[in-house]
């Protein structure tokens, strides 16, 4: 609480002059005048913006969605360093996360102003509890209807905390500090290439991430003139920074990086994104040596890039021992980056000698250090909770046309700097009508990882799942499995429907013979795979993650859900015919996405969500299994509260089952609430 008397010191003239809670607020001219009169350096703008004079080595912690621009002096945020040379920086700061810390030099003037896209964010809670109380929260009763829609909000001291929260600030040890300022001003005799690695929750992305926005924003170095892009080879499937999980990415960043991954969870071609890969995982485990050329293809790319002079950092999972450790040794002997830090100085003993004779052995030696880990974070969300956050998020996408974005660049307007939401249920969608048979059939087949269904349950296994829609550059990305596509033509050529089924066309007379129906329009278009093969990354591509809403056998059409737009699919596949494969793997079960419609419908009664205060008798079951012993209460809640929807309790929808009560428990179980007498006599 320290740092929150200093800080409640130095605002002192601020606090008084500000409303009650400290949020951005719209005011009037009279008010403007007022506040001006009160103090010097707390002044009010239409539109909720906020300028503030600073003193040198003055601290903000704000909470919330907000731009920032500096109009004079220096600005330090999350490692980017800020000038009035640079736009607006656009930040989502939630307290799920440690928030950022704004620090001034000199005599510096900025300007806050309100997230556009603050709202939209916000109203993923109607959908899932698990985005509820994250931001700036407004006390009933207690705050304007001016206050109460502000995006953002200045802690001045603890009890401007909202109520249950946890806060903490961003921080970075000293030694972070150190090699930090030595990697950015260090002079430039080649390009760096910086590979991060350590135990889970050490700090790797947070490092990254203060690492890259250095890299792009410091003009200590070289001539004063910092790096134009940043390259990020993000392969860390679980907990991805720029890709939703199950997918590793190569992407360019070239603007600070001042928000949660679920708030960025994928960057398009046109914002940055050069090469992704789909693990169909969200840990390596599922095939590691896929996963090993996955990311050499993508270190590849970049070779052969034009941005091979940007550097490069590698952010990669906490999976150090056993085959996590063989996987990071091999990984460090094939790309020999120019350094290698660990992020942590407790070992593992073996962990770290492993990783050094790995060093050791690349042409020259490549440096290996430590740092400390990250402070732990005390959140209110786990891991598991974060991939909800990411995978939903990403669904949730507006996508803007790469047309609209061209058009505005020609008439000299800059793109939408920041992604935007719809926070309607998916089940609102128009889903893509994609033939899986025919003439024009739009998928070459559906190829399965891991479990190999039978072709007449494929159906019922993938129908509601994630999976990865996978284009291929050329046919050799089937390896051996071309041998059941030997037969298939390109498409348009005019030959009949039976014969556009890789397996359904050999598996119809075998049905008929046994007394079957026989008939393939209910059979998926199956890639054979006895042998657990995966596509080859050197000719393949993936362009998106799909929900797979349905399967209409009567018109042979998948129902596919995804933020992709037809023009990204025509910008990575050009004029030509492209070859599109279904990936179906271990990517997490969306139950999120299955009681959507009933969050929604109780949230329209007005009762609300939250994220651990459901009270409600209800619960909802759903398909799919969670691969950690820890409870999603995120979603647990949301489908309780569902539960309890009124009007929806007679509503049947699909994978979800209404319960209440202590119904179809089992033997001696109940549900459980907390006594209200506790400690009376």
């Amino acid at each position: 609480m320290s740092a929150f008397a200093a800080r409640q010191q130095l605002w002192g003239m601020a606090a008084a002059a500000r409303p009650k809670g400290g949020s951005a607020s719209e005011s009037g001219p009279e008010e403007d005048e007022l506040e001006s009169k009160r103090t010097g350096n707390f002044q009010k703008k239409v539109g909720g913006r906020l300028m503030l004079t600073t003193r040198e080595g003055e601290r903000l912690v704000i909470l919330g969605s907000f731009g920032v621009k500096v109009r004079e002096g220096e600005a330090t945020i999350a490692g980017a360093v800020l000038t009035p040379a640079d736009p607006v920086q656009w930040v989502h700061a939630p307290h799920c996360h440690a928030v950022p810390v704004l620090r001034t030099a000199d005599d510096t003037v900025l300007e806050l102003q309100p997230h556009p896209a603050a709202r939209e964010l916000r109203h993923l809670a109607t959908l899932n509890p698990v985005f509820a109380k994250l931001w700036n929260e407004t006390i009933p009763g207690r705050t304007s209807k001016a206050q109460s829609s502000a995006t953002f909000q200045i802690i001045y001291n603890s009890q401007d905390v909202p109520k249950r929260g946890l806060l903490q600030e961003l921080t970075s040890p000293a030694e972070w500090n150190k090699k930090l300022s030595g990697l950015a001003t260090a002079k430039r005799k080649g390009t760096p290439v910086i590979f991060l690695c350590g135990p889970k929750s050490s700090g790797k992305s947070t490092f990254g991430r203060l690492l890259t926005n250095r890299f792009i924003t410091d003009r200590g170095g070289v001539k004063h003139k910092p790096w134009s892009s940043v390259m990020v080879l993000d392969i860390d499937p679980g907990q991805p920074e720029y890709s939703p999980p199950g997918v590793i990415s190569l992407v360019r960043i070239a603007t600070p990086n001042l928000s949660p991954s679920f708030c960025h969870p994928i960057l398009t071609p046109a914002e940055g994104q050069l090469r992704a890969h789909a693990i169909a995982s969200v840990t390596p485990a599922l095939d590691p040596a896929h996963f090993i050329e996955c990311v050499l293809d993508l270190f590849a790319h970049y070779q052969r890039s034009s941005d091979v002079s940007s550097p490069l950092v590698v952010n990669t999972p906490g999976w150090i021992q056993g085959t996590g450790l063989d996987i990071l040794s091999e990984l460090i002997a094939s790309i020999r980056p120019t350094e290698v830090i660990y992020m942590s100085q407790d070992g593992p003993e073996e962990t770290v000698n492993n990783l050094q004779a790995a060093c050791a052995t690349t042409s020259p030696s490549t440096p290996f250090s430590t740092l400390p880990s990250q402070p732990s974070e005390a959140s209110s969300r786990t891991s598991l909770h974060f991939r909800t956050m990411q995978t939903m998020s990403y669904f949730h996408l507006k996508r803007q046309p790469s047309s609209r974005r061209d058009e505005q660049r020609q008439h000299g307007q800059q793109p939408q700097p920041y992604p935007t939401w719809d926070p309607t249920p998916l089940t609102d969608f128009r889903p893509w009508r994609v033939r899986y048979a025919g003439r024009k059939r739009g998928i070459l087949g559906i190829l399965c990882y891991d479990h190999q269904p039978a072709p007449t349950l494929l159906a019922e296994a993938i129908n509601g799942t994630v999976l990865a829609l996978v284009r291929l550059e050329s046919r050799d990305a089937l390896r051996d499995l071309d041998c059941h596509l030997t037969s298939f033509p390109k498409n348009g050529d005019n030959d009949d429907d039976e014969k556009h089924t890789p397996y359904s066309t050999t598996n119809k007379t075998k049905a008929s013979k046994k007394g079957g129906t026989g008939g393939d329009e209910s059979t998926l278009p199956l890639i054979p795979n006895p042998h657990s093969r995966t596509l080859s990354p050197r000719h393949s591509r993936l362009l998106a993650l799909v929900l797979l809403r349905g399967v209409d056998t009567a018109r042979r059409e998948l129902q596919l859900l995804t933020p992709l737009t037809i023009e990204d699919v025509v910008l990575c596949g050009g004029e030509e015919e492209q070859d599109l494969v279904l990936v179906a793997g271990r990517f997490d079960t969306p139950t999120w996405a299955y009681s959507e419609w009933l969050c929604r419908s109780r949230t329209k009664k007005g009762a609300g969500v939250g994220v651990s205060e459901a009270e409600g008798e209800g619960e909802v079951e759903s398909g799919g299994e969670s691969d950690s012993d820890d409870a999603d209460y995120g979603e647990k809640d949301a489908q309780e509260e569902a539960g309890d929807g009124g009007d929806t309790q007679g509503t049947e929808v699909p994978w979800v089952e209404t319960l209440h009560g202590s119904q179809r428990r089992a033997v001696g179980s109940k549900v459980w609430r907390v006594r209200r007498d506790l400690g009376r006599n």
